[in-house]
């Protein structure tokens, strides 16, 4: 699992990069206009081998996580639910620190949202699990626009359906999914969305395409009215993102440490709220990683080849071309709504089964000894991925933004080769430290946190990771 989570961790550093170059206000935009020669070959390679891929890996290996805390307390006859709430806080706050004062496209807060829910989900009664949706639903009409959080709504209500559904018959004092029920409901919470945004893009776009080829004197007076309702709410919608995206460009190049967090602060938590449907997209994450871990796939691959073979040569190209296939139908909205709209569908859709092909690649490659030798440099900094993770943005943001070195607007190009460095320097630094004390830094704490004991740090030069 660490040799993954190293590996995750590259992926999520060659994506974040961008958005330390580029306001967050964009995060929806795609590929960037105007990008010519290894700039726009870059940030091709990037839209199709790395977005939205590795978000998914690390979210599938904090539900492996989960399956590993919860069969130790188990084994040990240990409470599970305290620990694990303490340790769903712990993150939580790290997700506001990180997300308000170092860069606010932090993943940590909803990560915890989710792990929340999921504890609920899977542990809790029925009442209980209904309780914590009803509490996503309200969140989304506390903070969003009424036809956003009813649309939000209607997610979250099908998802609680869902696993209802796929809860029935449980036991009680056992996991509330089991077996391949687990996967399935991990499925469907992190495919409905995608599939949904897919199909309504889709309709969209052919209604568009019927409208431009017919004449116009046939539309009704409503269905002109609510065209131009339409066409004018996007129109300042957009306007108010470039408003947003150009203030957080001169925030972010000119302003000063103390500016840039009054600036980032509120933002993060606003579109925290709004993106809430992502929070059971991510468990659905978690219950699939649940379940690679409870079925023995991750930790006996050599008893489950022929699953990770097929994930290898079968997924991962099926996912690859459905990617191709969001790319060619638009990269950026430019192309209009509802061909975007199909486009992250898609995008989203091919996703799953690309992360999980690399993660099986990575896994068969781990059998072969000449493989293992040099994979194994990436351990060290995937058992300090918590600590990576916000490095990198503690890293980027002082190089970047205007408050350190300022270097905003670097090519994309250059952008790969800055995260290869940084990512190197992670590396060595991670195995440096790791030849000394037993966790890092954020994961001593987070452990401290968790179990309310503080944990030894020091070990002896004799426990040293191995080299390669």
């Amino acid at each position: 699992m660490d040799v993954i989570r190293g590996f995750a961790l590259l992926g999520i550093a060659l994506m974040n990069v961008e958005f330390f170059n580029r306001p967050l206000a964009a995060l929806g935009d795609g590929l960037p206009t105007g990008l010519e020669g290894a700039d726009a070959w870059a940030a091709l390679a990037i839209h199709l081998f790395v977005r939205d891929k590795f978000f998914t890996i690390f979210s599938i290996l904090f539900g492996m996580g989960f399956a590993l805390m919860l069969a130790r307390a188990q084994a040990a006859g240990r409470h599970f639910t305290t620990p694990y709430l303490r340790r769903t806080v712990a993150l939580a706050l790290f997700g506001l620190v990180h997300g308000m004062l170092i860069w606010a496209g932090d993943i940590l807060l909803s990560y915890a949202s989710a792990a929340a829910v999921l504890l609920a989900v899977l542990l809790g009664r029925g009442w209980m699990m209904w309780v914590a949706f009803a509490l996503l639903i309200a969140v989304g009409f506390a903070f969003n626009l009424p036809e956003d959080a009813g649309f939000t709504a209607f997610l979250l209500l099908i998802d609680a359906l869902v696993l209802t559904w796929f809860r029935r018959g449980a036991a009680a004092g056992s996991l509330a999914l089991q077996g391949r029920n687990l996967m399935k409901a991990g499925l469907t919470l992190y495919l409905l969305p995608a599939v949904l945004l897919a199909l309504l893009g889709g309709i969209q776009w052919r209604a568009e395409a019927a409208r431009a080829v017919g004449p116009v004197a046939q539309m009704s007076t409503e269905e002109t009215r609510a065209r131009a309702e339409g066409e004018r709410r996007m129109k300042e919608a957009l306007r108010q993102q470039a408003q947003q995206a150009a203030m957080e460009a001169s925030v972010m190049t000119r302003g000063s440490y103390a500016d840039a967090v009054k600036f980032r602060a509120p933002h993060f938590i606003a579109d925290f709220t709004r993106a809430i449907f992502f929070v059971p997209m991510a468990m659905g994450l978690f219950m699939i990683g649940a379940w690679l871990l409870r079925s023995g796939a991750v930790n006996e691959p050599l008893q489950h080849l022929g699953l990770l073979r097929a994930w290898a040569w079968i997924a991962l190209p099926a996912g690859l071309l459905t990617t191709l296939a969001s790319a060619m139908i638009a990269t950026d909205p430019g192309s209009g709504q509802a061909r975007w709209m199909t486009a992250g569908g898609l995008q989203l859709i091919g996703s799953l089964p690309m992360a999980l092909g690399y993660v099986a690649l990575l896994l068969l490659a781990l059998q072969r000894q000449s493989w293992r030798r040099g994979l194994g440099w990436l351990a060290p900094a995937g058992r300090m991925a918590l600590t990576n993770y916000i490095g990198q943005s503690v890293l980027c943001s002082l190089f970047f933004f205007g408050y350190g070195l300022g270097f905003w607007g670097m090519p994309r190009a250059q952008q790969v080769l800055f995260v290869l460095g940084m990512f190197v320097l992670q590396v060595l630094l991670s195995r440096w430290w790791l030849a000394r004390f037993r966790f890092g830094p954020l994961e001593w704490l987070w452990r401290w946190m968790t179990y309310g004991a503080r944990p030894a740090m020091r070990v002896e030069v004799q426990a040293a990771i191995a080299g390669p």
